[in-house]
């Protein structure tokens, strides 16, 4: 076999990360690792949860930017992120991006102009894998579109780098931590918010975070199993119980109260 002194100083740096999967600095580390080999301007390992604010397990300083968009995220943002409710669906381990898992509407969401294109910008890519304590993503974020090249690197390195992050996160002292009682705050508000204003919790509560997500009537009627003209209703009943006309003051209404 030959190898060039490229592949040798690969080998090197793998080999670092390696022995220092049980550090404090390993996601740091492999961040940078990466960064050597495709562009990307924000990065995140996040455990997520049903029912709970996703757990953090380390971050860029970048993502604490003017506003803290971050810490809103993670008070209940995130609720509307298509990672999150695609993480909770249990995909098989893989390379995932963000044009896979959005809905039909997304980009027209006031979730995606008010916090997204500030955050990320433009495009995301997530590593995703299936723990018993949730779904473990390591997501990278560019103000520009992933080429295809930067694509296929982060496939090429799957298959190592998913059970070495798996391995990271399970030495990760926190992650046993039992979820604050906190975690189901966000959902709580939101369905009080509901109630208060005469509407069925349930069924409501998740029209209306399909509607903010960015999916089209057809769209939740395909994510509930119910029929088109069910879902009209539903999102007929929705704005008149809460006295609004559109996603947008739908999401200015319910944003009040994840601060």
């Amino acid at each position: 076999m030959q190898l060039n002194v490229a592949d040798l100083v690969f080998h090197q740096q793998l080999g670092r990360l390696l022995d220092g999967v049980d550090n404090a600095a390993f996601w740091q580390g492999l961040a940078a690792f990466l960064r050597e080999r495709l562009s990307f301007d924000t990065w995140v390992a996040v455990l997520f949860r049903q029912e709970a604010p996703p757990w953090v397990l380390a971050d860029h300083a970048a993502n604490y930017a003017a506003d803290d968009l971050f810490a809103d995220y993670r008070r209940g943002l995130y609720l509307l992120d298509p990672f999150y409710g695609f993480a909770l669906k249990r995909p098989a381990a893989g390379v995932y991006r963000l044009d896979e898992v959005a809905p039909d509407r997304f980009r027209e969401t006031e979730y995606f102009r008010r916090y997204f294109s500030r955050n990320v910008v433009a495009d995301e890519i997530q590593f995703l894998q299936v723990l018993p304590e949730g779904v473990l993503s390591l997501s990278l974020g560019s103000k520009r579109r992933f080429s295809e090249q930067e694509l296929g690197v982060c496939n090429l390195f799957a298959p190592w780098l998913l059970p070495l992050s798996r391995l990271a996160a399970r030495l990760d002292e926190g992650l046993r931590q039992p979820a604050a009682n906190a975690g189901r705050q966000s959902r709580r508000q939101l369905e009080e918010a509901l109630h208060a204003q005469g509407s069925s919790p349930l069924t409501k509560r998740e029209v209306a975070l399909l509607i903010l997500g960015g999916h089209s009537t057809k769209g939740v009627a395909r994510e509930l199993g119910i029929s088109l003209e069910t879902a009209k209703v539903h999102r007929r009943h929705l704005y008149a119980k809460l006295g609004v006309s559109s996603q947008a003051a739908l999401f200015l209404l319910l944003a009040g109260i994840q601060a």
